[in-house]
């Protein structure tokens, strides 16, 4: 068992243990919660900003080789990240950087959930549908659990907790002194352009792993003792509230339910 740190700096204060994480689920994805029991962490390369993972490093060579014109105009980091045929004509300094954010992000596996004490509409259109849930719980009951999991990994080199810090990658300055130290963990670091998240991470790195495999899962939760709410999403028909009352039922957890506190017309 890996045990879990909780990464904290000047700008970022992990959450009081009485805050609320939320996460705003699809049904099947809700569905596989309650019967497995575990909370899935998605291989970085699954998600949709191909920046997630890259160090501070990568975004020095990049600016500097742009501005030494060795790097076609207009190309974006995102661009060379997805683009594989532009590789062979990149420097060679700026090709080991990019192979550098390829094996972070095929080493690191991440499970994100939404920072804020209240409903947020705009996460539910990002994320569900009318059909969808969202769950919420304290930050302390997640932390305990997960202090104590064990993972269907053997070979976890790193395992942490904290708040994504948001920068602005076009303006950020990558010379500023010290500015590693702002952000001790690379997938802790994000384009403002998803501030919006307002992420919470738990984040396993994976070393010399060979499978390649897409997602790695917890150990079991108690799910009676994380103190969770199960909220339904505001337009969802009655009697597909009550499907969802009687799986929570059968989970053992009925009270878990609450209803949304967002009206819509």
């Amino acid at each position: 068992m890996k045990e879990l740190e909780i990464v904290k700096t000047k700008k970022l204060i992990p959450p009081k243990n009485n805050e609320l994480l939320w996460r705003y689920f699809d049904l099947h994805k809700f569905l596989n919660l309650l019967n497995e029991k575990t909370i899935r962490f998605a291989r970085m390369d699954e998600f949709e900003d191909p920046l997630e993972g890259i160090p501070l490093s990568a975004l020095i060579t990049y600016e500097e080789k742009m501005n030494q014109n060795l790097i076609p105009k207009d190309t974006t980091l995102s661009q060379l990240i997805l683009d594989q045929s532009l590789f062979a004509s990149l420097p060679i300094l700026l090709q080991k950087k990019l192979n550098q954010i390829h094996a972070i992000q095929l080493t690191t596996y991440v499970s994100c959930w939404f920072y804020e004490q209240r409903e947020s509409m705009a996460m539910w259109n990002l994320y569900s549908d009318s059909n969808g849930v969202a769950i919420k719980l304290p930050y302390g009951k997640l932390i305990s659990q997960l202090k104590e999991t064990n993972f269907n990994h053997h070979n976890i080199g790193a395992f942490y907790s904290g708040r994504v810090d948001y920068q602005n990658f076009k303006t950020v300055s990558p010379y500023v002194a010290n500015e590693k130290s702002k952000i001790p963990k690379v997938a802790l670091r994000k384009d403002s352009s998803f501030s919006h998240e307002k992420e919470v991470r738990f984040v396993v790195r994976i070393y010399n792993d060979t499978q390649k495999i897409k997602s790695v899962t917890s150990g079991n939760l108690n799910l009676k003792d994380l103190d969770m709410k199960v909220v339904c999403h505001p337009r969802m028909n009655p009697w597909k509230k009550e499907n969802i009352k009687s799986l929570l039922r059968k989970a053992g957890i009925e009270n878990a339910f609450q209803e949304s506190e967002i009206k819509l017309r």
